[in-house]
């Protein structure tokens, strides 16, 4: 497996993950604040670690050319 497909693999956990997590936002899923918390978290680590893969593959793309 190469770096890029390990990216693009890594990248697709993340978006299934963030679905999820934006499922049980949207749909009264959470039970308390506490979780809503956790939740709120956990996605802005999600959003986080996408823009930098994401620019990572674009870095990777520029010394490829």
């Amino acid at each position: 497996m190469s770096e890029i497909d390990f990216v693009q693999f890594v990248q697709k956990k993340i978006k299934e993950r963030r679905s999820s997590v934006l499922d049980v936002l949207e749909h009264n899923g959470v039970k308390n604040m506490e979780q809503y918390r956790e939740l709120m978290g956990e996605l802005t680590a999600l959003n986080y670690l996408s823009q930098e893969l994401s620019s990572l593959l674009d870095k990777q793309e520029q010394f490829d050319d």
